[in-house]
């Protein structure tokens, strides 16, 4: 999609600036299994902790990312930040299906779109089940998808915390998910290797010594 310079710019600028204060405060680290795609329409599927997750998943890429965010969200000083930031609301309630028809204009322009299918945060930090939203998208955009984790998030800054916490946050991007492997999976089956994929990420940010393992 056409951005301005102010945009870009203001864009650019938070990305520096959060990954400084991320790397110390957070003490965040980055893992990718393989190179992220730095053009072209792209996919991000990941797991949802944290009103943290949007900024710190997408700093850690190798280019700008859009991501889907709550339409309340969207009012003042905040809503024209997160608008700058390449952010668009979803509604739940009113019609969800506006963020989707959004969500495949931005792949169509070649944009790199981060989404969480678990729909809401988690309350303890524990994956939770992928609606089947995702699915019209991966579908219908013909984009590849990379799946993603996230963990720490829930700890540094949990549900009713007002102000985040020093605590370690780690990021692990997986393998691509080609649109040819993509239209050879059924809706369910689609669904369940999201999860699949999103989960052996997890956990091995939980337990990377019994994926070390598991690799020899």
């Amino acid at each position: 999609m056409k951005q301005g310079w102010f945009q870009y710019f203001y864009y650019n600028f938070w990305c520096y600036a959060i990954r400084i204060i991320s790397a110390v405060y957070f003490r965040i680290r980055y893992n990718f299994e393989e190179e992220f795609p730095r053009e072209g329409k792209v996919v991000l599927v990941a797991n949802h902790q944290s009103f943290l997750d949007p900024p710190l998943i997408g700093i850690g890429l190798p280019r700008q990312a859009h991501y889907m965010a709550r339409d309340t969200l969207f009012r003042g000083l905040l809503g024209w930040h997160i608008s700058h930031l390449n952010a668009y609301p979803i509604s739940r309630d009113k019609n969800p299906v506006a963020g989707i028809k959004e969500t495949l204009k931005r792949l169509k322009h070649g944009e790199a779109v981060l989404i969480f299918p678990e729909g809401t945060r988690s309350e303890d930090g524990e994956l939770q089940p992928f609606h089947a939203g995702i699915i019209a998208v991966a579908k219908r955009s013909g984009a590849p998808i990379v799946p993603c984790a996230i963990d720490g998030a829930h700890r540094a800054l949990p549900r009713k915390a007002f102000f985040p916490l020093p605590r370690k946050i780690v990021v692990k991007y997986g393998k691509i998910i080609t649109p040819e492997e993509i239209r050879e999976y059924s809706e369910e089956e689609l669904l369940n290797l999201l999860s699949e994929r999103v989960a052996e990420l997890f956990y091995s940010i939980r337990n990377p010594k019994a994926t070390e393992k598991k690799e020899v």
